[in-house]
């Protein structure tokens, strides 16, 4: 029994008329008009589309994946035998072929029904017209009348034929779409480990491989009929004109090749475009999310130049494509009129005076020969492509997968926990480190605590008890369901219950336990919609401490018999860790065996046993006990110590509900891809502009006098052709009287109308060429200017606009709307102006040979405006539904791939295999209901051009004697044009407007975004805010805050010393946000070091933003070496200034590009003597993979300014690289004035001063020793929160270094 309607997995095509018809489409017409969107999960397709059998209630029915797996088993068999070779088309075919080969019989039909209307239909009723009485089928009156039935039931049949072929390829290739994705995830999430190569292949394959293939299934009958159309229009043309159709014979051959020539060089240059395209998204991958990086350096003009640099690559590349299908289509549309012409003119010198039987079938024929010739080049380049990804496809499908492993998995029932007695594992990549271990065993009720230093092998003890280590000797066992915490967090881009869940029964209870157990609570009041708020790309949404806690949460729910928790405590501050510890580890797992790889120190006397690693050897199993503190100690310095004391986040605070929303604290991070704050979303609204408003802009950049001209020569083309076409008619009517008598040949009067004929049709050529020409100039221009200034604009943007748009967004306009532009948009509007002026031109024609035909005009443009009233708001909610379940099955299988460990170590492989043939089905339901409600016009608009045909026909019966012969034979080979374009003219304009959601994204961009130095204001369509409310509530124009700028010249040496003043400054990030920065004042003499402290969202951080202007103060002012920065140019301050951030950044390019883009140090020994003051000299001489954290110094080191800013810069390091750049730190810019923001008490304790932060305002700031000597001080409750240990180690330190200061001060 089948799903109820409206639930996934209903079939909707049930019924004949249902299913001819497509009614089933009438349902989502209605809710997209007034919802605006669909949901692609409500959405239905017939039964043996899905890959996800659960979804369906079909019991019977054999679903796409299971059909082609057993063929694609067989093919593989074939490897094992000689001279055998596995082939996917092969097996493509056995599965799909035959229902495959029922949509080319209907091409086939489509072909025959069009030819029959344009050669038998249109002679047979021109011989009725011309009244031939000779006995013959066609010469009675009610003959004409049953011809005119007929010619009207073979216009729509053909239409009919066309779209059961539509259907019937949608249906194969979202089959074979089902079939291969769920192949390559049945593959890729089996895999023991996957390269990064691999999983990028992979990802490549769901996102555009796969739909590649697809779309070459519904090209590919146009491909290999197209000559067969040729070669019957050409054998009807030669039993019509005998020898007359040789010379078009030849014409016909010489252009048929051409299309295949032209599409293939179009493939071509796609293909190496490509690589162009590729390139400058990666740039833009690199620089937008890194883009306060960008603005620190003030490298903007660089990367714009970079990108510029490859773009005019790309835009060559563009043109010639262009070039290419400007003449191609030129020469397709040239080819009836040109075939015409020598024909007609061979006929009458060699045969008779040309008829209207003759003339007028010959032009209907040729007319409906454009369609096939239009749509070679594009079915050619899609099937080519499809050949292409089906190749590597096939390649990936039969590469062996690495199949080594430390342990079979055990059988359920096994005892849980694990024993390793005498193991020796090494890496599947790298058999020459090895792991050795003597003894390791933990049981149910157990903490087995794994210390060590940085590489000590500590993970890769965890790698073996996942089975993702070769074993060499030994003994192994592990038993029961493992759950695991990876050492870098993982998350789905899910909400955090979800993520929690983790593809688990729902248990409320348990769920809530372990919410509170991993001290997730604060944090899911604070967040916007609590546990249903998204996680984001890699869990961006979230800080580094609540995705490791996520992770933990997914690990406690998991309920497993062993957990393995790989550092899990790291990214948690001191009283988190504690709470984790108690409540989760302790309680929740205490009936589990738990492996707990951890750096802090004061777990150990907890814990069960303690595994102590060093160098890939377990030197110490056993008890916590004197001996092994002292093994401890002697492998561990300090800084590990200060390691585990943990980093200074504080505990979220619960927010108000009731508070305004101007309290609310806003944290400095680039505005999330998923989700974000309702007043992002309201933002992302008012940043669109109208259709009307990015239509304007798009004509301007590409200059109203070129598309005047274009728009002129569009104009002229077509109606040299109609005149052509008129031509004809007044040629077989002699309208000129240029033969002696009616019938008799006259090589003086053929010579007139011919030569007259070939000025038309050459006019109409050069005026297409002009057309295409200008055309091309047009849209090239425009999309390179909107492209260059909004790149320019993006760049040098406030950091308040990131905060607003979303990196991802702007990435999607810079490469996928920037992609439509340079080529869908032009195609749909390049044919959609072609199409439309010939259907324009065929009705005025036929109106004006026919004049009551102008009353079904009139009818004709109602329906079409009908048409497109009823198809754009169903289209562009199924393209969105489309986008949207595409992007989420691209985004699961790259997530997947990336946390394949973890999946593993979960054993969740099935489950998301299934989950990936469920978001298959639904992206595939959204595919379905796409295309068929382009099938559903497509059958409208057929039936209104058969309506019309039959409408002529009626006519041309009905005033036969008024009309005459060479007036319906006009009127007819112009109306069988409208069979063949009509739905395509619908289609287009319906496309070019969908596709101007593009230009409104990149027109916005370009117009609308402010440069840095104005207060942002995203409620304003320019950005710039308009007034500013000051902190005592007084409101004041933002025009009176812009200060005067000064000549950079005047400041050569400018800064000089290096000292810093803050004098009462306020700051916020957003207009409507609260005051990060509240009445800062301090100063900071030459030379000083001071570091900055306080909890997360103090204002610490927000300082350098400040000096760096990222945001323009509200009040007050800071001065550097006694001069405004406000009056300085945002590249001369950003360039007086050095920074070391906290995320190392190393740009794709060279070395040099890396620390002088600009090419501002000639001469190379000022770069090696820099790489060699930090380190890096040798691996720049090897070649090698350049420390990031190092080349950053490197760039802080190069810029010799008297300043340096630290932002947590040592953060993301591993203790060995932290005390090698914090030496390189003290030695290269001991003379530098310097201000660290600090992430551990220790960075900074041996500072001058200490700035002491809290809610933005500056609570104290003095030397660390004097802070520490009164115990009420906020610092000196900060280090004791540190942990009794490590509270003692700072105190020592910062004494010695008082100590220190006070005996360099006395010398």
């Amino acid at each position: 029994m089948g799903a109820q309607d409206g639930e996934p997995g209903h079939d909707p095509t049930t019924g004949f008329f249902n299913k001819l018809t497509f009614s089933y489409m009438y349902k989502h017409i209605g809710e997209a008009r007034r919802n605006g969107d669909l949901d692609a999960e409500s959405m239905g397709m017939p039964a043996d589309n899905y890959a996800h059998v659960s979804l369906i209630g079909f019991a019977l029915a054999l679903q796409a994946y299971d059909q082609f797996a057993s063929n694609w088993a067989t093919e593989v068999k074939l490897k094992d035998t000689d001279g055998g070779k596995p082939s996917l088309v092969r097996a493509l075919r056995k599965t799909f072929g035959w229902h495959y080969m029922l949509g080319g019989v209907f091409k086939f039909g489509w072909s025959t029904f069009v030819i029959t209307g344009a050669f038998y239909f249109v002679r047979s009723l021109l011989a009725h017209v011309n009244g031939i009485k000779d006995g013959r089928l066609y010469s009675t009156t009610y003959a004409g009348w049953a011809l005119m039935a007929g010619f009207t039931v073979d216009a729509w049949f053909l239409g009919l034929c066309l779209q059961r072929m539509g259907f019937i390829c949608m249906t194969v290739g979202i089959r074979v779409r089902a079939a291969l994705v769920q192949c390559v995830t049945n593959k890729a999430f089996r895999l023991t480990t996957v390269r990064a190569d691999q999983s990028a292949a992979i990802v490549n394959f769901v996102s555009s491989d796969i739909q590649k293939i697809y779309d070459g299934a519904l090209e590919f009958h146009y491909l290999w009929t197209a000559p067969f159309e040729a070669a019957a229009i050409l054998s009807l043309l030669g039993y019509l004109t005998n020898n007359s159709m040789l010379p078009g014979l030849g014409v016909i051959l010489l252009v048929l090749p051409l299309q295949y020539i032209f599409g293939y060089k179009i493939v071509q240059i796609k293909l190496a475009n490509a690589k162009q395209v590729a390139k400058r998204s990666a740039i833009l991958q690199e620089v937008l999310p890194a883009i306060k990086l960008v603005k620190y350096y003030a490298w903007e003009q660089f990367f714009e130049n970079e990108i510029s640099k490859v773009r005019a690559q790309e835009q060559r590349l563009n043109y010639w494509n262009s070039v290419m299908k400007v003449i191609n289509v030129a020469c397709v549309f040239c080819v009836p009129p040109m075939t015409a012409f020598v024909i007609f003119v061979t006929y009458e010198f060699q045969k008779a005076r040309l008829v209207s039987t003759v003339a007028f079938t010959t032009l209907s024929l040729f007319n409906i020969l454009r369609f096939p010739l239009v749509v070679l080049p594009k079915a050619l380049r899609a099937v080519s492509e499809a050949n292409a990804s089906l190749q590597r496809l096939e390649e990936y499908l039969l590469e062996e997968v690495p199949q080594g492993t430390a342990f079979v998995k055990p059988a359920k029932g096994s005892a849980a926990g694990c024993v390793i007695d005498g193991g020796v594992y090494h890496h599947p990549s790298n058999p020459n480190w090895h792991l050795h271990i003597p003894r390791f065993e933990v049981h149910p009720g157990q903490v087995v605590a794994v210390v060590g230093r940085i590489g000590a092998g500590k993970s890769s003890l965890i790698q073996a008890l996942l089975g993702n280590m070769v074993k060499e000797h030994g003994h192994s066992s592990v038993g029961g369901r493992i759950s695991y915490v990876p050492q870098n967090p993982w998350l789905q881009n899910l909400s955090i219950r979800d993520n929690v869940t983790f593809g688990e029964g729902w248990d409320e209870r348990k769920y809530e336990t372990t919410i509170e157990a991993c001290a997730l609570g604060l944090d899911l009041q604070i967040l916007p919609q609590g546990d249903q708020s998204k996680a984001g790309i890699r869990g961006v949404n979230l800080s580094g401490g609540q995705r490791q806690r996520v992770n933990l949460a997914r690990c406690a729910y998991a309920d497993a018999d062993l957990v393995l928790l790989d550092n899990a405590l790291s990214a948690v501050d001191h009283h988190t860790a504690h709470h984790i510890f108690d409540k989760c580890i302790k309680t929740m797992f205490a009936d589990k065996a738990v492996v707990l790889v951890t750096h802090q120190i004061e777990f150990m006397p907890q814990c069960d046993s303690v595994c102590i690693m060093d160098e890939g050897h377990c030197v110490y199993f056993g008890k916590w006990n004197e001996d092994a503190q002292n093994l401890l100690g002697k492998l561990l310095p300090i800084t590990h110590l200060l390691h585990a004391a943990g980093s200074q986040e504080a505990a979220p605070k619960p927010k108000k509900k009731d508070g305004p929303a101007k309290s609310e604290s806003i944290q400095l991070t680039l505005a999330p891809t998923s989700i974000g704050k309702p007043v992002q979303k309201e933002a992302r609204q008012e940043s669109r502009i109208t259709a009307v408003q990015s239509f304007w802009i798009y004509t301007y950049n590409g200059n109203y006098a070129i598309v005047f001209g274009c728009f002129m020569f569009f104009l002229a083309s077509q109606t040299s052709r109609q005149i052509s076409d008129f031509w004809v008619r007044w040629w077989v009517a002699d309208e000129y009287k240029q033969f002696p008598a009616k019938g008799v040949q006259d090589a003086a009067a053929t010579k007139f109308y011919a030569l007259i004929y070939l000025l038309l049709v050459g006019l109409f050529y050069i005026f297409m060429l002009f057309r295409g020409a200008t055309f091309l100039w047009w849209v090239l221009r425009s999309s390179e200017n909107i492209r260059k200034k909004a790149l320019h604009n993006v760049l040098n943007a406030p950091m308040g606009f990131f905060l607003i748009f979303p990196v991802g967004d702007l990435l999607l306009n810079f490469t996928k709307d920037q992609d439509i532009m340079d080529e869908n948009l032009p195609d749909a509007i390049h044919f959609m102006g072609i199409y439309g002026l010939i259907l324009l031109a065929t009705t005025i024609t036929v109106s004006v040979t026919i004049n009551f035909f102008g009353a079904f005009t009139g009818a004709l443009i109602f329906m079409t405006l009908l048409m497109l009233y009823i198809y754009l708001p169903a289209a562009t909610a199924l393209k969105k539904a489309r986008a949207q379940s595409g992007g989420r099955l691209v985004g699961l299988v790259a997530e997947v791939l990336e946390g394949l460990g973890v999946v593993q170590a979960f054993s969740k492989q099935d489950y998301f295999i299934n989950e990936a043939a469920y978001r298959t089905d639904i992206t595939n339901a959204a595919v379905f209901n796409a295309e068929s409600l382009n099938l559903w016009l497509a059958f409208w608009c057929d039936f209104i051009g058969a309506c019309l045909v039959g409408v002529v026909s009626a006519f041309a019966v009905g005033m036969k004697d008024t009309l005459g012969a060479a007036t319906v034979g006009l009127a007819f080979s112009n109306i069988i044009q409208m069979l063949v374009f009509y739905t395509w003219v619908v289609r287009f304009i319906a496309e070019s407007i969908s596709l101007f959601n593009s230009v409104e994204g990149m027109a916005y961009l370009s117009n609308y975004v402010p440069h840095d130095g104005v207060f942002f204001d995203q409620k304003q369509q320019d950005g710039v805010a308009k007034s500013i409310t000051m902190p005592d509530g007084q409101i004041v124009p933002a025009s009176s805050k812009v200060h005067v700028v000064v000549d950079d010249a005047a400041l050569d040496r400018w800064p000089a010393t290096g000292n810093i003043r803050f004098e009462d400054v306020w700051m916020q990030y957003r207009l409507d946000a609260a005051w990060a920065l509240k009445g800062v004042t301090f100063k900071i003499a030459d030379g000083e070091k001071v570091g900055a402290v306080g909890r997360t969202g103090s204002g610490k951080s927000t300082t350098l933003l400040a000096l760096y202007r990222m945001f323009e103060l509200g009040k007050g002012r800071i001065l550097v070496d006694g001069v405004d920065i406000a009056t300085l140019s945002l590249k001369r301050l950003r360039t007086g200034l050095s920074i070391i951030p906290q995320e190392p950044v190393m740009f794709s390019g060279t070395v040099r590009s890396n620390l002088d883009p600009f090419g501002e140090f000639k001469d190379d020994a000022v770069l090696w003597e820099v790489l060699k003051k930090v380190g890096l000299e040798v691996q720049a001489q090897h070649a090698g993979g350049l420390e990031g954290h190092l080349v950053c110094l490197a760039r802080a080191a190069l810029r010799a300014v008297p300043i340096l800013c630290l932002d947590e810069a040592t953060a993301a390091m591993d203790p060995h690289t932290e005390q090698i750049v914090q030496d390189t730190i003290r030695k290269v810019f001991d003379d530098r004035t310097t201000i660290t923001i600090a992430h551990r008490l220790d960075t900074i304790i041996e500072s001058d001063k200490v700035l002491v932060m809290e809610a933005g305002e500056l609570m104290e700031y003095a030397p660390p020793s004097q802070l520490l000597n009164n115990r009420d001080t906020m610092f000196s409750k900060l280090v004791d929160k540190t942990g009794v240990a490590a509270a003692a180690a700072l105190r020592k330190m910062a004494d010695e270094h008082f100590a220190k200061q006070a005996t360099q001060a006395r010398r």
